[in-house]
């Protein structure tokens, strides 16, 4: 008897190689105890193609025939080549929004460079403490003109 541990490494594979075939195994006698552990008998491991001491062989894989041969890929495809259009046609209107802010950007840069330059000066002169003026300075502002 075997857990899938100890099948795995009598068969040395994966636990997932055992795994996958538990449903076989199961028809060949492998069950769960009490406790939740799968018990394979090596019967069973014999009967699903798992010689101890063995690679086990390799999974088997469906190959279409017949009709189902392009029939089952060309939905797929359809889509992704739906889904990569949509995506083009995305990316072609990103990137005509991007050029047209472009040109929103330079020409509001070119405005204001045209609102700031010839403008007169509208900052004030510094003040300067009454002191280092002088006399006429001071007359001048103690008569506030």
């Amino acid at each position: 008897m075997f857990t899938v541990t100890a099948a795995a490494e009598a068969r040395r594979v994966s636990r997932k190689t055992i795994t996958r075939r538990l449903d076989q195994l199961r028809d060949s006698g492998a069950y769960k105890d009490a406790a939740g552990v799968w018990v394979i008998p090596l019967a069973a491991l014999l009967h699903a193609g798992l010689t101890p001491g063995r690679p086990a062989p390799p999974d088997a894989v469906h190959v279409p025939q017949g009709d189902d041969i392009g029939h089952q890929d060309t939905r797929p495809t359809s889509e992704v080549q739906a889904q990569m259009a949509d995506l083009q046609r995305r990316a072609e209107v990103a990137e005509t929004l991007a050029a047209e802010r472009a040109e929103q950007i330079t020409d509001l840069r070119r405005t204001l460079a045209m609102l700031t330059t010839g403008r007169p000066d509208t900052t004030p002169p510094p003040q300067t403490d009454a002191r280092q003026r002088g006399l006429l300075g001071r007359l001048v502002d103690g008569l506030g003109l």
